[in-house]
């Protein structure tokens, strides 16, 4: 009996097997209850069937006893009426009646053979017809074929009364016996559903009183740890689950207060982490109060490229290398952080002739000096932003990281590898980037935006070519240049959209220039989205735009050496006839090996190696140089920024195939591209 109790105990003290088991108990019982209904449901419509079968036949038996009984009025007629032509059709039909409803019953399956006399009063009727109308025309037999009709007719209509009281009597059996399936189903299934029922409201009494407190406890245990409250004692429990699971709990709760001290400090750098950094910048800034301070963050520039081309161990160690060279320079009063994977914090006290940001370039410059990483040296920049601060001011310090965190985004903007120092203006400068991320959205349905087209001209030949740039006119703020919606687009995720807006706008224009190429510049983000490559094929084949007349321009930032998705799309939007163009070419840190990952079939020079021209001698053999590595791998070369006429010998001398730059023209509308090219289509191919 005791080994019967234990089991009982261990199989209630599982959470699992006490659900599972009301579970499979409760889907028994449902079971049961479907076998139940459809094995009565059966019986059921057995009982029915058969009623309404016995029902159809006392229909019959009662239309045979009319057919009978009108026999026998129609006989009593004729032997007194003098009329023999009615009384003869009136028998016949009576006769014929009898017949058909016989015919019924013994169809339906009535049998007639045990009823008294059932052997022959109906057989031969229309002899007993004749006999009838024998007497009404006072033929010969008289009073003794009259008494044996009489004696047929009452044989018939005692046969007909039995036949009616039996099938009758059988209707009536049939009701009871489907009431009486009816009564046991209702209590079958009655019963099987109140044992259900009473089983669910064990299995909802037992989930409420013992199971739900036992979970919202250890709820509460885990809410505790989850807030910090490591003081709390884990309580023991008697479901075996969460009895296990208080075990591992108290461990945790015991050994995160051990080294809860940890917490302030980033385990790769050994550095203070954004925590520890704003508890002691707090108590620097209340120690120092008549002194000046520089708080700043510091980002390192395309640090994924480091973790993707030497790995995440190399970039970790680079980060820890650059965290000390950083606390080298800032001395023991400085304090730094590691604030984010690439990001670092700092604040220190700065000298009276001093400010932050000669301190920040310093920074900035040390930066620069190769980092040993085992066999490899890394050179890499980074981009910074600075807050001077005062002690004496009441500082909150997630606003002044807010603000070296505009400071940083500034240094971004205006080509990383520099120190930015911040002004009330950035804030109005980023809530104005917001304000075109949200304005962008609308800017389509209220159609702000428009295409123009800055032609190409060919050094050598007289093809026609235009670029498609897209213009944005703001109702508040006038025209936004690209460079600054753009980027916009990209971090509210409207590039896509945009894109899509660009190519169809511009080859919806382009289908009405059959004699020209044009050029359509790519976001990365639109080669990495997928349907893209559908997408341009699509508008091509609605416009009726050849592909081979398209130049697709993507930028040096894309680094398609690192993106796999971005340089499958491109070489297959090649291999559909399309023509790729590397834009900014010449400036990247990637030019080289993007080369050697890709065949181009345009290279366009950054504007700057054009512009100084005439004036660095260097500028020359830098130009010639891409040009160069251009033609080498069989691309076209475009120079761009022709703004004026003495830059144009110099990129023809280098090599450049293609000409572009306000001195020829600046972006036109779409209606003025065809009189553009008819009007100064000589001048201009005689300047290139």
């Amino acid at each position: 009996m005791s080994n019967t109790n234990s089991g009982f105990a261990r199989f209630f003290a599982s959470l699992e097997t006490r659900l599972v088991g009301a579970l499979c108990l409760i889907a028994a019982l449902s079971v049961l209850l479907q076998v139940v209904t459809q094995r009565e449901a059966f019986a059921l419509r057995k009982e029915s069937d058969g009623l309404i079968a016995v029902s159809a036949l006392a229909e019959n038996a009662d239309q045979f006893a009319e057919a009978v009984g009108k026999l026998r009025m129609a006989t009593n007629r004729g032997l007194v009426a003098s009329n023999a032509t009615s009384t003869s059709d009136e028998l016949t039909d009576s006769a014929i009646a009898i017949g058909d409803q016989l015919a019924k019953l013994r169809s339906s399956g009535a049998a007639l053979s045990d009823l008294p006399e059932a052997s022959n009063p109906f057989a031969d009727l229309d002899r007993h017809v004749s006999a009838i109308l024998e007497v009404q025309a006072g033929g010969a037999g008289g009073k003794h074929l009259i008494a044996r009709i009489e004696s047929r007719n009452n044989s018939m209509g005692r046969l007909a009364d039995a036949l009616v009281l039996r099938i009758h009597a059988n209707r009536e059996a049939a009701q009871k016996r489907l009431i009486a399936s009816i009564e046991r189903w209702q209590m079958l299934v009655f019963g099987t559903g109140l044992v259900t029922i009473l089983v669910v409201l064990l299995v909802l009494f037992d989930i409420l009183r013992n199971i739900l407190p036992a979970i919202r406890r250890m709820h509460g245990y885990l809410q505790g740890l989850a807030d910090g409250d490591l003081d709390l004692e884990i309580g023991a429990f008697k479901l075996k689950e969460l009895k296990a699971l208080s075990g591992p709990l108290e461990t945790f709760r015991k050994n995160a207060k051990a080294v809860k001290n940890l917490a302030f400090s980033d385990a790769a750098t050994g550095l203070p982490n954004r925590r520890a950094f704003q508890e002691d910048v707090g108590r620097l800034l209340a120690a120092g109060e008549d002194r000046r301070f520089a708080c700043m963050l510091i980002d390192i520039d395309r640090f994924k490229h480091i973790n993707d081309d030497y790995g995440h161990a190399a970039g970790d160690e680079l980060v820890r290398l650059i965290g000390l060279r950083m606390k080298a320079i800032l001395g023991p009063d400085g304090i730094i952080a590691r604030v984010g994977g690439d990001e670092f914090a700092l604040c220190l006290p700065l000298q009276p002739e001093r400010d932050g940001l000669d301190l920040a370039n310093r920074l900035v410059d040390a930066a620069r000096e190769p980092f040993s990483l085992g066999e490899y040296a890394v050179a890499i920049t980074a981009s910074l932003g600075v807050v001077d601060i005062a002690g004496a001011q009441e500082v909150e310090i997630d606003e002044t990281l807010r603000n070296a965190d505009m400071a940083l985004y500034a240094s971004k903007k205006n080509g990383r590898n520099c120190a930015t120092a911040f002004s009330p203006s950035m804030a109005e400068e980023r809530a104005v980037d917001r304000a075109l991320e949200k304005d962008l959205d609308s800017a389509f349905e209220k159609q702000q935006l428009r295409m123009v087209y800055q032609p190409i001209h060919s050094v050598h030949g007289n093809t026609r070519e235009v670029e498609a740039l897209v213009r944005w006119r703001h109702p508040e703020l006038g025209d936004v240049p690209p460079s600054t919606f753009i980027p916009a687009a990209e971090r509210s995720g409207l590039m896509v959209r945009l894109g899509e807006w660009i190519i169809q706008r511009a080859l919806n224009d382009f289908a009405r220039w059959p004699d020209m190429d044009m050029s359509i510049n790519l976001s990365p983000l639109q080669l990495q989205h997928d349907g893209f490559s559908a997408f341009l094929v699509d508008c091509c084949a609605r416009y009726g735009v050849d592909p081979r007349r398209l130049f697709l321009e993507v930028t040096e930032s894309l680094s398609i050496e690192r993106n796999t998705r971005a340089l499958l799309t491109l070489n297959m939007l090649r291999n559909l006839g399309f023509r790729i163009a590397l834009d900014d070419f010449g400036t990247g840190y990637s030019s080289l090996s993007m080369v050697k990952s890709f065949k181009f079939d345009r290279m366009k020079l950054d504007r700057s190696l054009v512009m100084d021209l005439g004036q660095d001698p260097a500028s020359v053999a830098v130009l010639e140089a891409a040009v160069t590595m251009a033609r080498h791998v069989g691309a076209e070369v475009v120079a761009e920024g022709i703004s004026d006429a003495h830059l144009i010998g110099a990129t023809k001398s280098a090599g450049c195939t293609h000409l572009q730059g306000y001195f020829y023209s600046r972006p036109i509308e779409a209606d003025d591209v065809s009189g553009y090219f008819e009007s100064s289509g000589e001048r201009t191919a005689e300047l290139a």
